[in-house]
């Protein structure tokens, strides 16, 4: 089965600096990012596990200056949070890249995955969440 094999524990082929691949096949930057990429996010928080998460892009909390104009950052790696109507009980420290645009530019997250790195920095993931009866 060596090198014929994919998952949590890499390709079983020796080759320890491919055994961070995340499912979506890009190489996480550290043990934490790998590990939160393999849950399985669910699809409301009605969901009956506690898994009540999605991956997505976030806003960088602080403004930054890019290139000598205020900047707005988001996340081009996806990041664990909790659905609408559900807010954490239990969040980690993680560094993503972020990729920056203008303050005032009108911008389409869509495909800020896809998007080169301009800076590094921490955000936090959500692990554990806790919905409400009115969650959405």
């Amino acid at each position: 089965m060596k090198g014929k094999t994919c998952g949590l524990c890499g390709k079983a082929d020796g080759e320890v600096r491919q055994d961070y691949r995340s499912p979506n096949g890009r190489l996480a930057k550290n043990s934490v990012s790998f590990a939160l990429s393999w849950i399985l996010p669910a699809e409301s928080c009605k969901d009956n596990y506690e898994c009540r998460m999605k991956f997505e892009s976030v806003q960088l909390e602080k403004k930054v200056n890019v290139h000598g104009q205020d900047s707005t950052c988001f996340s081009v790696e996806p990041v664990l949070r909790c659905l609408p109507g559900c807010y954490p009980v239990k969040t980690i420290s993680v560094n993503v890249g972020f990729k920056c645009f203008a303050a005032d530019s009108t911008l389409d997250p869509s495909n800020i995955f896809d998007s080169s790195v301009d800076l590094r920095d921490s955000t936090e993931a959500h692990l554990a969440c806790s919905c409400n009866s009115q969650c959405s």
